[in-house]
């Protein structure tokens, strides 16, 4: 009897010690996301990037900022990552390269953890993203332009963190493999269309990036609120985050990366391009109205 007992005190022992660990490492702290009195006490050494445009970069920025607009690393209309080669020359003459160490910062809460994504794919080891961005900054903004003298930027990226459509295509269905929706609630039901189709991809699921954020604020909820919204999650699965153009996603992808999800990629193109290729699936499609459209711009027109 005795040691029938040990036996399943040993088994209830070791089953706490795994969910202990498991806990623990859902609520593992990465340091990606710092906040204002981290940056003060390790400012030395430290580059700190503005991911505005020039234009309200210059009006105020946190002293000493340098400005790299991460609408200048996208392509335009669609807001795809530019190629390898471009992305090196435009880092590099701003003064990075893959050993420094950067603090991110924006306003209104999303485009910095863009950028950070940018970064962390094309092989930076030390990048950070300051929470709640400029609006919580409490000290004096300059308007003085800082620069760094120009290096070699040498990209390394590391494609598992980038999903392509193509990608993203031949997981649908794949057991290993989460595809989550970061949009709202609208958009992923097809009420809300943002393309020339509304709808998801097959299979994704629905946690609205805002979800991650307190409440009419640009700093982030705590890890246990975070852990809470997303410990359903398997994390032995890889996990594609999109949203609209991958802004929103990498909100996300920052987030899972913080609670220590080990296989997260953003998917880059996203709906603004999978709900515009007919040959691609899409569950609970919907379609502009454009009859509708042209209505009401009629109707503006005849008001003038």
């Amino acid at each position: 009897m005795k040691n029938i007992a040990m036996r399943h005190f040993t088994l209830l022992f070791v089953l706490l010690l795994t969910l202990t660990a498991e806990q623990s490492h859902a609520l593992l702290k990465t340091d990606i996301v710092v906040d204002h009195e981290w940056l003060s006490q390790h400012r030395a050494g430290i580059v700190i990037v503005d991911v505005r445009d020039h234009g309200p970069y210059l009006e105020g920025h946190i002293p000493g900022a340098i400005n790299i607009p991460v609408n200048e690393l996208q392509s335009k209309p669609d807001a795809i990552l530019l190629p390898e080669k471009q992305l090196e020359g435009i880092l590099g003459s701003k003064g990075l390269d893959l050993d420094r160490e950067v603090v991110l910062y924006g306003e209104g809460g999303e485009l910095a953890y863009l950028e950070y994504w940018m970064l962390d794919y094309l092989g930076m080891k030390h990048v950070h993203v300051l929470d709640g961005g400029l609006e919580e900054w409490s000290a004096q903004t300059s308007q003085l332009e800082a620069v760094l003298s120009p290096v070699v930027f040498k990209a390394n990226p590391d494609a598992r963190k980038y999903a392509t459509t193509s990608y993203v295509k031949a997981r649908l269905k794949k057991r290993d493999t989460i595809i989550l929706d970061a949009r709202t609630a609208a958009e992923y039901k097809g009420t809300d269309v943002r393309s020339l189709r509304g709808g998801h991809i097959p299979g994704a699921i629905n946690i609205n990036y805002k979800e991650n954020f307190v409440a009419d604020s640009t700093k982030l909820k705590s890890l246990d609120e975070l852990a809470n919204i997303y410990g359903k999650l398997d994390r032995k699965k890889e996990i594609i985050v999109y949203c609209q153009t991958g802004t929103r996603a990498a909100n996300t992808y920052v987030v899972l990366k913080e609670l220590g999800f080990p296989r997260v990629r953003n998917y880059d193109a996203s709906w603004i391009v999978w709900g515009t290729r007919q040959d691609l699936p899409v569950e609970d499609v919907s379609y502009i109205n454009f009859f509708s459209i042209i209505q009401a711009i009629k109707k503006l027109e005849s008001e003038k």
